[in-house]
């Protein structure tokens, strides 16, 4: 018997507005209601172009994520990149340096959070900050649903905030106000464009999705560009108005320049509407930081880089308790350390080195192979883009203060060390930086091209025999599928934890029955467990993956079963390229008779053609059977019974007979023949675009049969390339009629 391969994936849900919307809720935040002030004091007029330089740097750092995103579309983020390309040393620097930076993000935002809220109520700035920071380590302790929804909901209202913000403001904007626009000389607008830095860490953060994004060779470069572009368009916007209002008694170089602007346009109801703007932005950011706690110290345990503890998931809450706690507590105690400024400048400085480590590893990779590594986009303008964001990065790096340098240094001393300690010999990946340089990494062999495989999504154990017993007489390679459903408010990776760590509840005999199974002609076996929120997602997924003929599924009435006739085969019948097989019932130990319902249309045809191959295996005889009125016409009548026997006559290797039955009921008719027979086999030919997928007559056959029934369907979803084949097609008969009329004249 052939050995089995396991092979476990994550699903692929977001779309390009969900990745996008990550990407710009991860950078529109605290910094947009709070940095301008801080600029304007810093380099006057000028801080538009210090909004525009951070943003030009992020968008070049955009286009080189793209890249990396789509040449190794894995969770991780900033991190795996990194050390993918440069080894786990690297890796042990970023990871820890980006948690920090994250927290230095969330520290900021507490602050912002509590400045903000004396427009209501004056309460001590310190004493607000910590409550709150405590309020959401609490929650998200205990677990928050749809918490990514609602990050996604406040950052559309603060963008449509924001733009009604910049369109009221500009009516007030006096041209002098730009004058001068250096007031403080060059180098403060540069060293301003490291402070404000701190808004552009979310770029970095949100490639660490990639692993669960549909489509990531198109949709990917498009969110991380498109996110860095937005972004840098409302700083910018915002900085100019701001700077355009600003006037001799107009000063609004505080922490709160957007509700100061909003309060002398509109009075309190303004100056209030902003501040309840920038709560929520704040909050979304102080949150999202928490929550995104256990990205980076995720990532590094699976790398070994990292304890266990670190991410372990609570069995009540299903949170990673240990990393929300620990962050969360380290935000507060950064309150009581660091003013607003100085942690908008430790959170940019460590940004910055991500930054320039990422677009150095785009240079890297194009002059060395990394096995795996082939990105479906290229970045445009190499490597005068890297360099850009590279040279610009250091730049900024030194006009930051001693303070960001020393603690630039001091992470980079802790993550080596670190790795020295705990992780050298045993983390991933095994290569070091001089390894990929000197061309000396593993190259993965390529993998045989697939030849008649068949996908077998599995979730009730008294079906799998069946199912399996049918996918080793059609194919010559059979796929087992274990889906995994992980709670929407579980990230793919933490479910996935929680499956090894046995926290899951599932049902572990699908593997060992798949093991034992005795086939007979499958050469290859491969076992595949993936995690995902969306079972019917992940069964096209792993089917396109697998480049899989077909897909067989089991159908039973009982709803205690994942795989029930219902919304999974509808979505995988109305998405999936390949061919669909549905089994109602249970299959005897030997089929010796086949019988095949032949109307035919396209899936009949499917149909018989799968008769024809389990016959073959089993040894067993075929009878093809096609039901017609009895009034329909002599000559159709005859005209079938001549296809039914052309069919028979083509059949050689198994036995095959045909009868013409004549009923006003097909359903009675099948029925009732199909009682004699061990399986019976019916092409569906529903139309596409009904309620439901398998239509009524398949549905009421299969419903009321006492022998087991097996449905083939070949879906034919909607694409780019059948509405061009269609257009072609119809372009094709119209110029030929063209032509034929253009003959008769």
């Amino acid at each position: 018997m052939a050995p089995i391969e396991t092979t476990e994936r994550l699903g692929r849900s977001l779309g390009f507005f969900s990745t996008f919307a990550i990407g710009t809720g991860t950078m529109i935040g605290a910094g947009i209601f709070l940095l301008p002030g801080i600029a304007m004091a810093k380099a006057g007029p000028g801080a538009v172009f210090s909004f525009l330089l951070g943003g030009l740097i992020s968008i070049a750092t955009a286009i080189s994520m793209a890249e990396l995103a789509t040449g190794m579309p894995l969770a991780g983020g900033s991190y795996y990149y990194i050390s993918r390309t440069m080894g786990a040393a690297f890796g042990a620097v970023i990871g820890l340096g980006s948690w920090l930076a994250l927290v230095f993000k969330g520290t900021f935002a507490l602050i912002g959070l509590a400045e903000y809220s004396q427009i209501f109520y004056p309460l001590p700035i310190y004493l607000v900050a910590a409550v709150t920071g405590v309020l959401l380590l609490l929650i998200n302790y205990r677990g928050a649903k749809s918490s990514g929804s609602l990050q996604n909901f406040i950052v559309v209202i603060l963008l449509v905030i924001l733009v009604f913000f910049i369109g009221e403001v500009s009516f007030e904007v006096e041209p002098e106000n730009f004058s001068p626009v250096a007031p403080y000389g060059i180098i403060p607008i540069f060293t301003t464009a490291g402070v404000i830095f701190i808004s552009y860490l979310g770029l970095a953060e949100a490639a660490a999705v990639s692993e669960e994004v549909k489509n990531p060779s198109k949709n990917l470069p498009r969110a991380f560009i498109a996110s860095a572009v937005v972004v840098t368009l409302f700083y910018a916007g915002i900085m100019a108005v701001v700077a355009g209002f600003s006037g001799p008694g107009r000063s609004i170089a505080t922490v709160t320049p957007l509700a100061d602007i909003a309060g002398l346009i509109a009075g309190d109801s303004g100056r209030f509407f902003i501040a309840f703007a920038a709560l929520l932005a704040t909050l979304s950011t102080a949150n999202g930081a928490i929550l995104s706690s256990s990205r980076f110290p995720f990532a590094m345990s699976r790398d070994a880089l990292m304890p266990e503890w670190f991410v372990m998931i609570h069995k009540k809450y299903e949170t990673p308790h240990n990393a929300i706690l620990i962050t969360g507590l380290v935000m507060v105690l950064l309150l009581f350390l660091f003013d607003i400024e100085e942690l908008a400048r430790l959170g940019g400085a460590f940004n910055i080195l991500i930054f320039i480590l990422l677009n150095m590893a785009v240079i890297i990779l194009r002059k060395r192979t990394l096995p795996g590594y082939e990105p479906t986009f290229r970045s445009p303008f190499f490597p005068f883009v890297q360099i850009f964001g590279i040279a610009g990065s250091m730049l900024l790096l030194p006009l930051l203060g001693g303070l960001p340098l020393l603690f630039s240094v001091l992470m980079i001393f802790a993550g080596a060390g670190w790795y020295m300690f705990y992780g050298k010999e045993k983390a991933l990946p095994a290569y070091n930086l001089f390894d990929l340089l000197e061309n000396n990494v593993e190259r993965v062999s390529a993998e045989p091209e697939p030849v008649g495989r068949v996908l077998v999504p599995v979730s009730n154990p008294g079906h799998e025999r069946d199912l399996l017993k049918l996918a080793d007489l059609l194919g010559n390679e059979i796929i087992c599928l274990h889906v995994v459903e992980v709670p929407s408010q579980i990230s793919l990776t933490v479910g996935q934890e929680l499956y090894h760590e046995k926290q899951i509840e599932m049902d572990c005999r699908f593997r060992e029955d798949f093991e034992q199974y005795p086939a007979k002609f499958g050469n290859k076996r491969e076992y595949i467990v993936a995690f995902d929120h969306d079972i019917s997602n992940s069964i096209i997924e792993q089917a396109e993956i697998e480049n899989a003929d077909i897909i067989i599924m089991g159908w039973h009435d009982s709803k205690r079963f994942k795989y029930s006739f219902g919304d999974v085969t509808n979505d995988v019948l109305l998405s999936s390229k390949s061919q669909i097989a549905l089994l109602k019932g249970h299959l005897p130990d030997s089929i010796k008779k086949v019988l095949v319902a032949y109307n035919g249309k396209e899936n009949s045809v499917h149909g018989l053609s799968l008769a024809k191959k389990i016959a073959e295996n089993a040894g067993a005889s075929i009878r093809i059977i096609s039901v017609v009125s009895p009034d329909e016409d002599p000559e159709k009548k005859e005209k079938i019974a001549e296809e039914l026997e052309g069919l028979v006559r083509k059949i050689s290797s198994t036995p095959a007979s045909f009868k013409l039955l004549e009923r006003y009921s097909i359903e009675d008719a099948v029925l009732e023949v199909s009682n004699g027979y061990d399986l019976t086999i019916i092409g569906d030919s529903s139309e596409r675009f009904k309620i439901s997928l398998l239509g009524t007559l398949s549905q009421r056959i299969a419903r009321h049969s006492r022998k087991p029934v097996m449905i083939v369907k070949k879906s034919k979803p909607i694409s780019k390339e059948s509405i061009n084949y269609l257009l072609k097609k119809r372009a094709k008969k119209f110029y030929a009629r063209l032509r034929k009329e253009k003959g008769k004249d």
